[in-house]
């Protein structure tokens, strides 16, 4: 799905693909989408994971810059499967969008508490900052240019310190 996107992959690729049999492939998912979105979930679980095992010392600021960092690193390692996890979603139907906007709901909940969020005001803003580093990564893959990843990092930082008000 990396190479030809979620509506172009048929079922036949991926048993191909994977060099399994159809019927394996169909013991373990009832579709194309349940694989998908099996995959999915993984793959945000293991992003999840790497970037919130920032420790909860030092500043707000810093800690998110470390994480963020972190996020970049990862969304940069393998950017095909990044840009199909985070656009090609979109294809999937209603339910994978339904699961893109819990998993990023997780990342708006760790950027709250990286910058212990409270008010409503704080929590919008955190939720800002999420959509527009997805935003932002999306279109730095999508012009296939990994450096343009990482010239990310610093305005993002400096983004959030206004958003959050923070220094």
């Amino acid at each position: 799905m990396s190479t030809k996107g979620y509506g172009d992959t048929s079922v036949a690729d991926i048993v191909k693909t994977a060099g399994v049999s159809r019927q394996t492939f169909y013991e373990l998912f009832d579709s194309k989408q349940a694989c998908f979105l099996a995959s999915y979930d993984r793959r945000q679980g293991a992003v999840v994971g790497a970037i919130f095992k920032t420790p909860l010392t030092d500043t707000p600021l810093v800690r998110f810059a470390s994480l963020l960092g972190t996020y970049l690193d990862v969304m940069a390692r393998q950017p095909e499967i990044s840009l199909l996890y985070l656009s090609g979603i979109n294809a999937a139907g209603p339910e994978a969008a339904a699961t893109r906007l819990k998993k990023q709901g997780q990342f708006v909940d760790g950027i709250a508490m990286v910058f212990d969020a409270r008010t409503e005001q704080q929590l919008f803003a955190c939720r800002t900052l999420v959509a527009a580093i997805s935003a932002l990564v999306i279109n730095a893959l999508v012009d296939d240019d990994p450096q343009a990843l990482q010239n990310l990092h610093a305005p993002l930082v400096r983004v959030a310190a206004r958003l959050m008000e923070v220094e």
